[in-house]
């Protein structure tokens, strides 16, 4: 399978990738291709690819709809991906190998937000599919518009 990527949609033709580009005015040569990929996993909004690659999932075929991920990965992932914040901070490949979130501790919000409506902060301990397990700080900002999420790697606090 192959993967073309214009600046807003994802097809698996170049057939269909010349008919997105059209629609969202991405020149021919600034179409993305990538050859020898698969889809591992497909949500609504967000498809997860072999070469650990996260992009839209909007214009893919509705028959392309595999689900490898967990349902706990899968939840991580949207949570950031719907979002205003952009690429989480531990990266696409850390949420999608979560296997498991074995526990969410609230952490005190700071007491000035700036700009933000709200801020929270959590501390999740998570199973990768690895088996190993890791720590992750989660925060998501909210204001008028939409909010911010984000997820940074913990340093492991094992001697």
């Amino acid at each position: 399978m192959a993967r073309f990527l214009t600046r807003r949609y994802v097809a698996v033709t170049w057939a269909e990738a010349i008919r997105l580009a059209a629609l969202d005015e991405t020149p021919w040569s600034e179409i993305q291709q990538a050859g020898a990929v698969y889809l591992l996993h497909r949500e609504e909004w967000w498809a997860w690819w072999s070469d650990e690659r996260l992009t839209t999932a909007i214009s893919l075929p509705s028959s392309l709809c595999p689900q490898s991920l967990s349902p706990d990965a899968i939840r991580l992932i949207s949570e950031v991906f719907e979002s205003d914040g952009g690429a989480p901070a531990c990266g696409w490949v850390t949420l999608a190998r979560v296997e498991q979130v074995l526990s969410r501790e609230r952490l005190p919000s700071p007491e000035n937000t700036g700009s933000y409506d709200w801020i929270t902060l959590e501390r999740l301990t998570v199973r990768l599919t690895d088996g190993s397990e890791g720590s992750l700080q989660c925060w998501c900002r909210g204001y008028d518009e939409g909010f911010e999420c984000d997820m940074e790697c913990q340093p492991s606090t094992d001697p």
